[in-house]
């Protein structure tokens, strides 16, 4: 008979814990917070002014979003004094867009990360932008094709992304490569078209830690996601052999990265491997793509992306001086005697890198 009391009471209370939170709240009580933007303060180099934006959820609400900001010192303060301003309590549990002013990004955000690892309200996978010029003002954009410019934004990284034009990066993956040895950080950068209403995300920012040190155009970020082995989808479009007015466009399917470090009389090479799987998606001659023509257009698209990533390796052992591809893990893994993990940088800009790529034409698209 106990036995079966005590199942009796331990049923119900599942039954209880199953059935509800016992934090739970209203989303009418609350301000979901989509998007977080940081700036330095025009007042104070010291000061950072830091905007939210939350969907309003009233339907008989003026306006489909609010937007409160607050200048402190830290980023965990200008929340409080946002919490403040608001009649609702704000969440963070919805975040999807941290947008980096790029004076900010340029003066380093170490300080500003930390909030949001440590916050057990944040999730690691906010996504995180650079914008040319302040975070509020991209925030106070009203997007066309979105209610929020923060999902607007989520959308646009994220189709950047599928294209291999900009690198994936979430506040845990920025986090990660900040305190990790033989890696450095890098974020998607926004810039503006020929109006403000005219967003672009297909550059990258470059960090030296967590401070942003350059960046690389749309072509540059392309060849980078190759060497990153992030490069999802793309096309590459060449000339057709013996022909300077006829093009081949060709789109990537799939491929491999492989990089490979050894060490000889105690110096540092690498070789790193880059095989693409693609198809013909356009050809504006009515040349015959028999296999002859295949092979040589093969060729041709693989020394196109050699020249590519050469430049791109090449721009960051001596323009930017870091390595935000990663060649220093592979060095750390199978040669730790010759990696020092303070001075990788130093010797990053010394190691002879060789680019190898091959190219296979797999489809030739469909031909009535």
């Amino acid at each position: 008979m106990k036995r079966k009391s005590k199942f009796i009471v331990l049923s119900i209370g599942l039954i209880f814990m199953l059935s509800a939170c016992w934090d739970a709240r209203n989303i009418d009580d609350l301000y979901l917070v989509f998007a977080i933007g940081i700036d330095i303060s025009k007042d104070s180099e010291d000061q950072y002014l830091v905007t939210i934006v939350s969907p309003t959820v009233d339907p008989e609400a003026q306006e489909s979003k609010i937007e409160i900001s607050s200048v402190s010192n830290t980023l965990r303060n200008a929340q409080d004094n946002i919490q403040n301003k608001s009649s609702r309590r704000i969440t963070f549990n919805n975040t999807k867009m941290f947008i980096l002013g790029e004076d900010v990004a340029k003066q380093g955000i170490r300080r500003h990360l930390d909030t949001l690892v440590r916050d057990p309200e944040s999730r690691g996978t906010i996504r995180m932008i650079v914008t040319e010029g302040r975070a509020t003002d991209l925030m106070n954009i009203e997007p066309k094709f979105a209610p929020l410019v923060s999902l607007y934004l989520f959308d646009l990284v994220h189709n950047s992304f599928f294209t291999s034009t900009v690198p994936f990066t979430t506040v845990r993956e920025f986090n990660n490569d900040l305190h990790t040895d033989g890696i450095e950080p890098t974020v998607p950068y926004l810039k503006y078209g020929n109006t403000k209403e005219e967003q672009i995300v297909n550059s990258t920012a470059i960090f030296e830690k967590d401070k942003m040190i350059g960046t690389l155009t749309h072509d540059e970020s392309v060849a980078f996601a190759l060497l990153k082995a992030r490069a999802r989808d793309g096309f590459l479009t060449s000339h057709l052999p013996d022909s300077e007015s006829d093009y081949v466009t060709i789109r990537k399917l799939g491929g491999k990265n492989r990089i490979i470090a050894k060490v000889v009389d105690d110096n540092i090479f690498i070789d790193h491997y880059i095989t693409i799987d693609a198809a013909i998606t356009e050809q504006t001659s009515p040349l015959p793509l028999d296999q002859d023509v295949i092979r040589r257009l093969e060729k041709v698209f693989a020394y196109q992306v050699k020249l590519m990533c050469e430049e791109i390796v090449n721009k960051l052992q001596n323009d930017f001086k870091v390595d935000s591809i990663g060649y220093g893990k592979n060095v750390r893994a199978y040669h730790p005697n010759y990696f020092d993990g303070e001075k990788w940088n130093e010797t990053f800009q010394d190691v002879d890198i060789n680019i190898v790529t091959k190219i296979n034409i797999v489809s030739i698209g469909t031909i009535e």
